[in-house]
């Protein structure tokens, strides 16, 4: 059991947290830790230095960055962080990425109706991991599928997989805002209160209400641009008629 009281030194707390002593040093530098019991020139820390790590590691492996885990911090009662971000961690679990599902290639090719020819394409992208012998791992399974779906129809794998890229990156910048816009509003609200516990219901159920109202938004925001850029398709290609040269098309 770890002890309550201030006793380690960073190496030890380091060591304790499976972290090198100059990571514990730079969380610490960016607020991250609460400081240490100090005697004479030398730090000690405890239990709660360590359940912080623990937790920015927990947060980490959830994809928040340093950047993110410093603004939840900075948004709670020096008091209260801990809880606070425990409990803004489980607020998320409905936006947790699409769990990976491990098969083996015989069940792979069943499950997409045949290997794909652009199996190696998802590997080297990183999106079907070979886990040794038959298994694999398929990273966003559903992404994978439509993928694959998108190469059958002769959309060729590399030049889906760079518009991925682009996707995600546009929706990191929406994911933020819808985030961030929570984080202003509803959490700062249960914040301000105390964290009570008998608001946690309504914080879930609010959590849980606000991912299909964005998966909603972008769509709807997708079937207003989709058109406009089909519409310049259609545009160019009946300009290409009109000039009697349809090989450019």
């Amino acid at each position: 059991m770890v002890a309550s009281a201030a006793e380690w030194t960073i190496d030890r707390l380091a060591a304790h947290a499976g972290m090198t002593v100059r990571n514990v040093r730079a969380h610490a530098a960016r607020g991250l830790l609460p400081p240490p019991r100090m005697q004479g020139r030398t730090g000690f820390y405890g239990a709660e230095h360590l359940a912080r790590l623990e937790l920015i590691t927990h947060l980490q492996a959830e994809g928040f960055s340093l950047a993110a885990i410093e603004r939840l911090v900075e948004a709670t009662p020096n008091q209260s962080a801990e809880r606070a971000l425990a409990q803004y961690l489980e607020m998320l679990t409905p936006w947790r990425a699409e769990p990976p599902v491990e098969l083996t290639r015989e069940e792979f090719a069943s499950w997409l109706g045949g290997e794909p020819a652009s199996y190696r394409a998802l590997v080297d992208a990183g999106m079907v991991e070979e886990m040794g012998g038959e298994h694999i791992r398929v990273h966003s399974p559903e992404m994978v599928r439509a993928g694959v779906e998108a190469a059958a129809l002769g959309l060729p794998v590399e030049a889906l997989l760079r518009t991925r890229e682009a996707v995600l990156a546009h929706l990191d910048e929406v994911a933020d805002g819808f985030v961030d816009l929570f984080r202003r509003t509803v959490w700062q609200e249960f914040v301000a209160a105390g964290l009570p516990v008998a608001g946690l219901g309504d914080l879930r159920h609010a959590v849980a209400s606000l991912q299909p109202i964005a998966a909603r938004t972008v769509m709807s925001a997708f079937r207003e641009t989709m058109p406009r850029a089909v519409g310049e398709l259609v545009r160019e290609a009946s300009q290409v008629l009109e000039d009697g040269d349809a090989g450019t098309i």
